[in-house]
């Protein structure tokens, strides 16, 4: 008889081309569970060609077949293509049956998840599994290693993927975190985190003849969040989604899938998380909505100095009005991530909320090494994450692993498992298993350093009134540091008539220079942006005029010296294209005649006299083209290194998110977006988690929990 049947006691059975194995007993099982249930199993075969599975006519929990699995099996290889063969089969069978999601066949109902838990063990590396028998311990470890799902990267994205998939009861999630989690002291609105490098990733961008150039070591900073949320613990907290026309220009009409990414087709995922606190915002309801998880509002306090430099934005035209509401030019007094007057991280409004599931497990201190991928099938079976340096240990995904990881993290680990460009993996002696443009497209919102103006008569302050307004906040959560200073306005404004949207921002940043005489003729650039104190004290103001949306594009590739544990080499390419640094000059020539308003003039708010060397002899647009190019900085937000697409020659992800050419992979965070928006990445990325997170929840709980072949 053959061993799709039940090996009776004594019987033999053929495997193919093995050699006839003979089964000499059959042992009752008890599955460890809610309920006991009879099983039974064969417990022993005289092969070393592995474990006899037959097709399973009774209930066996996937714990139970995996563990008898690891105590039989020695020839994986063998298992792995028998149990292949069972789920190309298990589809056929089920529609033949009439099979729905409620009354599938009855055998592929009953062993569907032992068939998907053991088909992990296909592709794992030996020295994971090389020992014929495990102990207790063994076999629990690796039972509690098998998820639904495993999200790679706790961050923006990641922590509003755990909640959303969590919430299916009978789904286990796994969240996969390599910072710790968040502090209190993250969460003090006035306190800058992006300085705080214990809970960011510090890369930098490689030297180039571009940008940068009077940068230390000649390369710009690219810092996002280490830390549980990422960088909304990082982040300047400000709450913009950028411009209809930026989503719209995601579409092509040649490509049917990407009418999903249409601006008109997003808005609700944005209103999905939204909780506004400001009632003359809510008022268009087109727009915003109350009921979310992130609440979003305004900083009550603004100081004189705020209302100075809203009034200059007046006198040149603008009006107040809000940047979500696809607006063209508007000074905008910010609504921010916050509540009760505290920094409000996707960590903290979605995850620590839900975090008392018992099918969601956190992890953080944890850095994912590699996806195991099945190089004949194409199929992800899990993951290996180290949790101390060089100890790893494997998980198992039964549905899909998600990777959140950010523009940068995501390449690394894509690189190192076999995911990206042929030509670029051949550099690093990796097996190609996909060949897709992984790590280029690289983009990043970028401005300038340079531009101050000092206020004058601004007291010192003293280190008793720092500290006394510290314990005001963490006693009532009001005082100086419930605010960002200056930082809560800025201006959007278009320079060019062909696009109805803004092409720059003139984003204000207080800073404090310790300095009696207040001379700053000797103040380099690189002083006056490092904050020495809270952002509520400044008496310099910082204007960067950011370029929204920059033509360069740039790649992101492994370390050569030292691929796993390197930082990754990002060669930005920032004003590359000199367009952008047209709009760049352009933009620095319109936050100069602010020195000319009246507000300004009125508050004796003046031009810094700087250090600029080398670019101090030079004068008018000379000077400010050379001033760009040296003191360049790179604003956080990179995105595109596996942008979305239709196919996998100019793409990494379908319109699905799902990597082009592996099942069970999707990508879902700031990676897969073809262009910046004009505004920050932040509530982007939100939107991206939450129609992710919808996608899959499509696929699983709608579509048969069957993933769809491409």
């Amino acid at each position: 008889m053959h061993c799709s049947n039940i090996v009776q006691r004594g019987e033999t059975c053929h495997l193919n081309n093995q050699p006839n194995v003979k089964s000499d007993a059959l042992t009752k099982w008890q599955i460890i569970g809610k309920k006991s249930v009879k099983v039974y199993s064969v417990s022993k075969c005289n092969t070393t060609h592995g474990l006899i599975i037959p097709r399973m006519r009774w209930e066996m929990s996937g714990e139970e077949a995996l563990a008898c699995a690891m105590k039989r099996s020695k020839s994986y290889t063998w298992l792995a293509g028998l149990l292949r063969r069972e789920r190309e089969q298990r589809d056929v069978v089920g529609a033949s049956a009439g099979a729905t999601d409620a009354d599938d066949a009855p055998w592929v109902r009953a062993h569907l998840t032992a068939v998907d838990s053991l088909l992990l063990l296909s592709s794992v590396s030996a020295d994971l599994f090389s020992k014929a028998t495990r102990t207790k311990k063994d076999e629990l470890d690796l039972r509690n290693s098998v998820f639904d799902f495993i999200i790679v990267g706790g961050g923006t994205s990641g922590c509003i993927l755990a909640n959303r998939l969590s919430a299916v009861s009978e789904w286990k999630v796994l969240l996969l975190e390599a910072g710790d989690d968040e502090n209190i002291d993250y969460d003090i609105p006035g306190v800058p985190t992006k300085e705080y490098r214990p809970i960011l990733w510090n890369y930098r961008t490689e030297r180039n003849g571009y940008s940068c150039l009077s940068r230390p070591g000649g390369n710009c900073e690219v810092r996002t969040g280490k830390v549980l949320g990422g960088s909304s613990v990082t982040n300047d907290m400000k709450y913009t989604r950028g411009n209809q026309v930026d989503y719209d220009a995601w579409h092509n009409n040649g490509e049917l899938g990407s009418l999903g990414w249409k601006y008109g087709n997003l808005l609700e995922f944005f209103k999905t998380s939204e909780d506004n606190g400001d009632y003359d915002v809510l008022m268009n309801s087109h727009y915003h909505s109350r009921g979310g998880e992130m609440r979003v509002q305004r900083f009550k306090y603004a100081d004189r100095y705020t209302e100075a430099f809203v009034g200059a934005f007046a006198e040149m035209g603008l009006r107040t009005m809000d940047i979500n509401a696809n607006t063209p030019e508007a000074i905008v007094n910010h609504q921010f991530a916050l509540q009760n007057n505290t920094r409000l991280s996707t960590n903290n409004a979605f995850l620590k909320p839900v975090r008392h599931r018992k099918n969601l497990s956190v992890l953080t201190g944890v850095t994912v090494t590699k996806i195991v991928i099945d190089k004949q099938e194409k199929n992800v079976e899990g993951v290996i994450y180290e949790f101390e340096k060089g100890k790893e240990k494997p998980a198992y995904a039964k549905r899909e692993v998600i990777l959140a990881g950010g523009a940068i993290n995501n390449v690394k680990l894509l690189f190192l498992s076999g995911v990206g460009p042929k030509s670029e993996l051949k550099k690093f002696n990796i097996t190609t298993i996909v060949n897709v443009p992984v790590g280029l497209n690289y983009q990043d919102q970028v401005t300038t350093g340079g531009l101050s103006f000092a206020l004058s008569d601004v007291p010192p302050v003293s280190e008793i009134k720092v500290i006394d307004d510290f314990k005001t906040w963490f006693q009532s959560r009001n005082g100086p540091l419930a605010s960002r200073g200056i930082h809560q306005i800025s201006a959007y404004i278009q320079l060019y008539e062909q696009n109805n949207a803004p092409d720059i921002e003139l984003a204000l940043e207080g800073n404090f220079i310790r300095s009696d005489k207040f001379m700053l003729t000797n103040v380099s650039v690189h002083v006056a942006e490092e904050n020495s104190l809270p952002l509520p004290y400044y008496n310099l103001v910082n204007v960067y005029p950011i370029l929204l949306r920059p033509k360069s594009r740039g790649k992101v590739t492994l370390n050569k010296r030292n691929p796993k544990y390197g930082r990754p080499v990002i060669q930005a390419n920032l004003l590359k294209e000199a367009e952008d640094l047209e709009t760049l000059v352009d933009g620095i020539d319109i936050a100069l005649q602010l020195l000319d308003k009246k507000e300004i003039r009125k508050a004796e708010i003046k031009f810094a006299p700087l250090d600029l060397f080398p670019c101090d002899r030079l004068r008018n647009r000379d000077q400010w083209n050379c001033i760009a190019r040296h003191y360049t900085k790179a604003m956080n937000n990179p995105i595109g290194t596996c942008r979305m697409g239709e196919n996998a020659t100019n793409s990494v992800v379908d319109f699905q998110l799902r990597v082009h050419g592996v099942e069970g992979l999707r990508i879902v965070d700031g990676s897969v977006m073809p262009t910046l928006v004009r505004g920050g990445i932040f509530a982007p990325i939100m939107m991206i988690a939450e129609k992710g997170a919808k996608m899959i929840l499509t696929d699983w709980k709608e579509n048969s929990f069957r993933y769809h072949r491409r």
